[in-house]
């Protein structure tokens, strides 16, 4: 065990804590992206099932990607965070409140990969209220990676997180727009 833990901290650890948070955010971000077509209507039922299948993959993939990337700030010498401020929002010594959104974002990340399959258990209303955080996940997400990313100043970054931003509005007032259209369709018939 002790070698391991050698091994790991050896490792570049603040590139990999860098790196794993913006593929963290690049996962979710698609995550929802896919969540919000699949609720769209699809004239064939293998590319809705294809849709679904990636959207649980990214954002599972996405959590715990995220995941690595709070822990390793654990062994990080750099910037290293304990295991309180890291568990608890807004506990960092080192900007609070957009390491707690973090913390948050992370939180807000298990309950709606833990609850997607669970919409018959749940029943709809219940299931579709908990997976609605993925909204405010998203945004915190983007908030903390703003707010304490050390890519930020980057262009490329700037534009990743103002792309995905942009592309999430707009699929979302796509999807209210098409729920909307659906709902006068099917009261008019």
């Amino acid at each position: 065990m002790a070698l391991l833990t050698e091994w790991i901290v050896s490792l570049p650890t603040w590139t990999i804590i860098r790196v794993s948070g913006l593929v963290s955010y690049g996962l979710l971000f698609v995550g929802i992206c896919l969540g919000i077509l699949y609720s769209l209507p699809f004239r064939l039922s293998w590319t809705k099932a294809l849709v679904y299948r990636l959207h649980t993959v990214t954002l599972g993939a996405g959590f715990f990607i995220g995941v690595g990337h709070a822990m390793l700030l654990v062994v990080d010498a750099y910037m290293p965070f304990g295991w309180k401020e890291l568990l608890v929002p807004f506990a960092a010594a080192n900007a609070p409140l957009w390491n707690g959104l973090g913390t948050l974002a992370e939180y807000g990340m298990l309950v709606v990969f833990l609850t997607t399959d669970l919409k018959n258990v749940l029943g709809r209303r219940s299931w579709r209220m908990l997976h609605m955080l993925a909204y405010p996940v998203f945004i915190m997400a983007l908030l903390h990676g703003i707010g304490v990313g050390t890519d930020t100043p980057s262009r490329a970054v700037q534009a990743l997180y103002g792309a995905s931003g942009a592309i999430v509005l707009g699929l979302t007032v796509y999807r209210a727009g098409a729920a909307g259209r659906s709902k006068t369709q099917r009261m008019n018939a």
